[in-house]
Formats: C-alpha cells, sequence, structure tokens
C-alpha cells in the first residue's frame, strides 16, 4: 500500500511539470504581429529598447515592429491610416485630432515621469479597440 501511495505522490508532483516547455508554450501559436510607431527615438523608450533587443516580446508571443516617425502629425497619421497598431506620441496629439470633430478618437494611456513633469501617451487606433 505504501508503495501505491509513493508511487500516485510521484505521479501527481510530475504531471504538472511535463506540461512546462522552455518557450512558455509559444512554439505552438504563431506570433502577434504588433506594428509600433514612435514619435522620435529617446532614452525616455529605453526600456523598450532593451526588451525588444532581449526578446523579451517575442517570448510574450508578441512580433512587434518598430518605426520611428519622426514628429507627432506623422505618428498620428501612420496611426490613423493603418500604419500602425499603437503610437509612443505626446497627448496633443490626440486633442487636435478630437477638435477636429472626430466620431471616433483614439485612446491615450497615459504614463507620467515625475523626474521632467512630461506626459508620454500610447494611442490605439479606434478600430482595433
Amino acid at each position: 500500500m505504501k508503495k501505491w501511495a509513493v508511487w500516485l505522490c510521484s505521479l501527481l508532483l510530475l504531471l504538472p511539470l511535463s506540461a512546462c516547455t522552455n518557450d512558455g508554450g509559444q512554439s505552438e501559436k504563431p506570433l502577434q504581429k504588433v506594428r509600433l510607431a514612435e514619435v522620435t527615438h529617446s532614452i525616455f523608450y529605453a526600456p523598450q529598447y532593451v526588451a525588444l533587443a532581449k526578446g523579451f516580446f517575442k517570448e510574450e508571443g508578441l512580433d512587434v515592429e518598430l518605426t520611428t516617425t519622426w514628429g507627432g502629425d506623422k505618428t498620428m497619421t501612420t496611426l490613423l491610416s493603418g500604419g500602425a497598431d499603437i503610437a509612443l506620441v505626446g497627448s496633443e496629439t490626440s486633442i487636435y485630432v478630437y477638435s477636429q470633430g472626430t466620431d471616433d478618437p483614439v485612446i491615450n494611456f497615459a504614463h507620467v515621469n515625475l523626474t521632467f513633469k512630461q506626459v508620454y501617451n500610447v494611442l490605439i487606433v479606434p478600430s482595433q479597440r
């Protein structure tokens, strides 16, 4: 009876481990393509650059394509025309679009940098909601 109990306990402990893989289970699913437009190449986006270089996004199932658009107007145009899924840009660009009377404004996710008192936003085009 003790042998059966030890065998059963061992089996119950080993079964969850057999489901583990080195790649976090991502080998079976294709990567989700995400097109990211940044307003400028900046030190403030350093964590993003490190995550791209180290493959952290790929580990999470994301294939991130980074484009620098060099200006808020160009970044917003890229986002609204479907050239990007997400944009990193200041909040004024979405305010300009909203003030022109759009029925479907972009969504802002803001981050305040307390050291420099600047606000950075991630914008998502309405069709991606």
